[in-house]
């Protein structure tokens, strides 16, 4: 291909991509074709080379090569586990911190106290972020309304950089009391210490300026203990995307569910830490949206993690906090709980001859004994290929053909140890390991008053929709949807997402008083349409939508209302006020609002969004009838081996199928177990009804 052959080419195909622990996803999406979905396994060592890899899958599923096929790209969107992945493996760039004289101690002490005075005085703490001696405080100070009461005293700062330097530290996390009511002092020192030296600078009321002295403390700390690592990652990726021929800019998928220019996630690493999954509850909200489903349970099941989110009522469950690192941090995010239950999580036998699942994976390497790459232990991948519900033939689309005479070797040394044969070793693991998945879902719906019956379940990633239908048999839930896209659907709803800048401000006052709330939140938006701005976003693509944090005076937590756009009035604070008590009483019961109490605002919020190029799902109508079966396998189900017709996916629109029935798709198997009936419908979703 010629330069000039590459200037007149046409660019509106989108990719997207998912990172994982186990494999890597990918998804192209073309005008008038259907989608093309690869899985290949993650490069832990290298992921940029795994990135590579799973492009050239892309581009040799549809006879090209990667330049041509990179060149043909309008939009490119990353998910990436590598933050969460450095958390996980304790691992990070050596940290030092700036702060408030007085406050050298905020970190180390935690607010371990709040939770446990009067319960448990010699409750162990996680370890501070940042060690004690590399903490280090500036004579400054800034009273709680803003006002500068002690200027920045530099010689603190310098004798704080002489001493980080001989440490040798590699980034510098700032926070100052109060600098989300006044940054003054901040923006100072932080250019100090950028001129000092080449450090990573993680700044406060950059990363988290919101109303909370330890958070925001613990917040700064860990994005600068990420910062160096996930910066060089995603500069290497855009600098290699750009060289293999990407004209378009690369996108980061964000725990919020936004995309970022590779150059604005690398400066707020805390921002990814869910970076991956959200991708597909985005998803789920599309497809959700079409179906016509208010309430939607997102189920992920992938190598290493089972992820569970809500919808409800149309609208996704956002949280402000998270725990990491066994501290609590800041941290716009979809709400997703995730525990170690994937394809790749290892049956052990612990001391008192008890089976148990996981949280350890076997990962991509070696992988599941199945995979034929010297995996030695059994997991729950192993266990369906014993069980006879994975095609023998290959998983990942065919690339990955299964070895099933190592599944049975590894699952017979397990069931030895407790007097189980292979197959009866296989259903333990898959009863341990739904039974771990059910009550992760009851987390995020019983123990917070919701009732799971009323809820779809949409179970995607590669392993999810073999274990759907039980999970869903367990909790009373009627409908379970597998979309078409499943085994790369977080893949699939990053590219689907628009870029997305969230910028937040605490100001704790009455919600009457108009002119602080309209004048914090001109700031936000001008900040907003700047950041959008410097993404390239036209204007007319921009959109900005207000949000707030409201609860009654006196209380501690806070709760989301939207805010209309428009002047802010009296009246339409007014009007706030209601929405914010019928939102109170719908979460907490009726009768339980205080409104005399007085309402306050805790914090102000703005999206600011760039609409992109997304992908459309259209339906396709047709009447139902009764598919016909490419083959059988056998398979163990209750102790009993059974023959059950198996079907070869995709299936058209209005294709009925009743249980027992396998259905093989590229990059997943579907378990239609008895009393169980799956239509395909419209979107080409296989919608199940159990029971």
């Amino acid at each position: 291909m010629t330069a000039g052959d590459q200037a007149d080419m046409v660019r509106d195909w989108l990719i997207g991509v998912d990172v994982g622990g186990t494999f890597t996803d990918g998804v192209l999406l073309r005008p008038g074709h259907a989608p093309i979905i690869v899985k290949t396994p993650t490069n832990i060592p290298d992921p940029v080379a795994g990135l590579m890899g799973c492009l050239d899958a892309l581009a040799e599923s549809v006879s090209i090569s990667k330049k041509e096929l990179l060149a043909r790209t309008a939009k490119l969107g990353y998910g990436t586990t590598q933050a969460a992945n450095l958390i996980v493996e304790g691992k990070g760039s050596k940290v030092g911190f700036i702060t408030t004289r007085g406050f050298k101690d905020t970190l180390v002490i935690a607010e371990i106290g709040r939770e446990r005075i009067g319960m448990d005085l010699t409750a162990s703490r996680a370890p501070s972020l940042v060690p004690r001696s590399r903490i280090y405080e500036v004579r400054e100070r800034v009273d709680a309304q803003g006002k500068e009461l002690a200027p920045v005293n530099m010689d603190d700062v310098k004798a704080a950089m002489d001493a980080l330097a001989a440490e040798g530290v590699e980034a510098v996390g700032l926070c100052f009391l109060w600098s989300f009511l006044n940054n003054e002092h901040e923006v100072a020192v932080a250019e100090a210490l950028k001129n000092y030296s080449n450090w990573f600078v993680s700044v406060s009321h950059e990363v988290a300026p919101l109303l909370g002295e330890y958070k925001r403390s613990a917040t700064t700390a860990l994005n600068a203990r990420l910062g160096p690592l996930v910066q060089q990652h995603l500069l290497s990726v855009g600098r290699s995307l750009k060289t293999e021929g990407l004209d378009a800019l690369p996108l980061v998928m964000t725990s919020a569910g936004g995309l970022l220019t590779m150059e604005d996630a690398a400066s707020k690493p805390v921002t990814l830490l869910s970076s991956g999954p959200a991708g597909g509850v985005l998803a789920s909200k599309l497809l959700a949206e079409r179906m016509g489903l208010e309430n939607v349970l997102c189920a992920d099941m992938g190598g290493t993690t089972f992820d569970v989110s809500l919808i409800t009522e149309g609208e996704l469950a956002l949280s402000e906090r998270a725990q990491y690192a066994g501290q609590e941090i800041f941290t716009e995010a979809i709400d997703i709980v995730s525990i170690g239950a994937g394809g790749g999580s290892i049956g052990w036998v612990d001391h008192g001859l008890r089976l148990k699942v996981g949280p350890g994976s076997a990962g991509s390497d070696p992988g599941p004994a199945c995979y034929g790459h010297g995996g030695n232990r059994a997991t729950v991948t192993d266990a369906n290929c014993e069980l006879g519900r994975l095609n023998p033939k290959g998983l990942a689309g065919g690339r990955l053909h299964l070895d099933t005479e190592a599944a049975k070797r590894v699952l017979s040394d397990l069931g030895k140890e407790i007097g189980l044969r292979p197959e009866q070793t296989a259903e333990g693991i898959i009863s341990i390991v739904d039974a771990a998945m059910s009550d992760a879902i009851r987390s995020q719906t019983v123990a917070k008053g919701l009732d799971p019956r009323e809820y779809a379940l949409f179970a995607y990633g590669g392993a999810a929709p073999l274990h759907a239908a039980s999970i869903a048999a367990d909790l009373g839930i009627a409908k379970v949807v597998v979309p078409l896209l499943a085994p790369v659907f977080s893949a699939y709803g990053i590219v689907a997402s628009n870029i997305q800048h969230v910028l937040s401000r605490s100001r704790v006052v009455p919600i009457t008083d108009t002119e602080t709330i309209s004048s914090v939140f001109s700031e936000l938006e001008a900040s907003g349409t700047a950041a959008l701005e410097s993404d390239g976003v036209a204007e007319p693509a921009r959109i900005l939508v207000r949000a707030a944090q409201l609860r009654f005076k006196g209380q501690m937590h806070a709760v989301n209302v939207s805010v209309p756009s428009g002047p802010i009035t009296a009246e339409s604070l007014e009007q706030l006020g209601r929405k914010f008590v019928e939102t109170y009483e719908r979460l907490f019961g009726a009768g339980t609002s205080s409104a005399s109490a007085g309402i306050e605002v805790v914090t102000l919020r703005v999206y600011a969004i760039g609409v992109t190029t997304v992908p459309q799902i259209d339906a396709v109508e047709a009447e139902e009838h009764d598919g016909v079966p490419s083959g059988s396998r056998k398979v163990w189900f209750k102790g009993e081996q059974i023959e059950v017709p198996t079907f070869t996916g995709p299936l058209e629109p209005g294709t009925r199928i009743s249980g027992p029935a396998l259905l093989d798709y590229p990059g997943q198997t579907t378990w239609v177990p008895v009393n169980t009936t799956a239509v395909v419908d419209p979107y080409q979703s296989l919608v199940m009804t159990v029971g």
